[in-house]
């Protein structure tokens, strides 16, 4: 009977771990560029005790938090400095450690201090570091990812460099606590078969209809597990008072 107890608490444990996540996927359905990414297997472990029965289990958890590189929709914006990663690439950008991450959020901008970022602040990589942008006009982003401008008193456009893309096509990408990618074989070098569609921005691939779905059906999970454990109560009551009978 304890053993069921314990089962069901883990169970109820997995579930809410699972709410949580999609929790999170809906309050991300309209943010650029995210992707699902969440991966988890339970299951339970008896616990041997010798000279003891095995009547104890605790739940053994193995998430991978591997990356749905799906694409999600493409939204037409009109702003110069907005991509769209073609494909299932990604922009290269740098992180806190100076280690190569990937995003797909294309919402770049050019900091105080002249360097292209994303639209949560990281630095954009090119071919030899992160994109400074010099002081200019006319800022604009090829396909090919080249980032150029018109330099102040200047009348033609000079490139400032490409950003780094790469393919993540047959890659296990996971994501970490900052929203970013990263390879599980390490660094992934630059493509130039990936290309971007400028003006335009990724939308999330989380499907809120799915994900509402989800949540309806985990609730009705743990529901089950607590009307489980209600259930071995009783009929572990039922048992000592036929006990005391006896």
């Amino acid at each position: 009977m304890d053993k069921m107890i314990f089962t069901m608490l883990n169970s109820m444990k997995n579930v809410q771990t699972k709410q949580t996540n999609n929790a999170h996927e809906i309050a991300n359905a309209v943010t650029p560029g995210f992707k699902k990414s969440f991966s988890e297997q339970t299951r339970s472990l008896d616990v041997h005790i010798p000279g003891a029965h095995n009547s104890r289990a605790m739940p053994v958890s193995k998430a991978t938090n591997l990356v749905n590189m799906d694409p999600g929709a493409l939204m037409l914006t009109g702003r110069d400095l907005d991509v769209y990663v073609n494909g299932v690439g990604a922009i290269a950008v740098q992180g806190p450690e100076g280690q190569d991450l990937y995003t797909r959020r294309g919402d770049l901008s050019v900091a105080a201090g002249g360097a292209l970022v994303t639209g949560t602040g990281d630095l954009v990589l090119g071919d030899d570091g992160p994109i400074t942008i010099h002081p200019g006009t006319n800022v604009s982003i090829s396909t090919g990812g080249t980032v150029s401008l018109i330099p102040a008193g200047a009348n033609q456009p000079v490139e400032v460099g490409r950003i780094k893309l790469v393919d993540t096509a047959g890659q296990k990408m996971m994501i970490g606590e900052n929203g970013l990618f990263q390879a599980q074989q390490g660094v992934l070098p630059a493509s130039a078969e990936i290309t971007l569609t400028s003006k335009t921005l990724e939308g999330s691939n989380v499907n809120v209809v799915d994900s509402m779905v989800r949540m309806i059906s985990l609730s009705r999970q743990y529901e089950m597990a607590v009307n489980m454990i209600k259930n071995a109560r009783e009929v572990d009551a039922a048992g000592a008072s036929t006990m005391r009978l006896t």
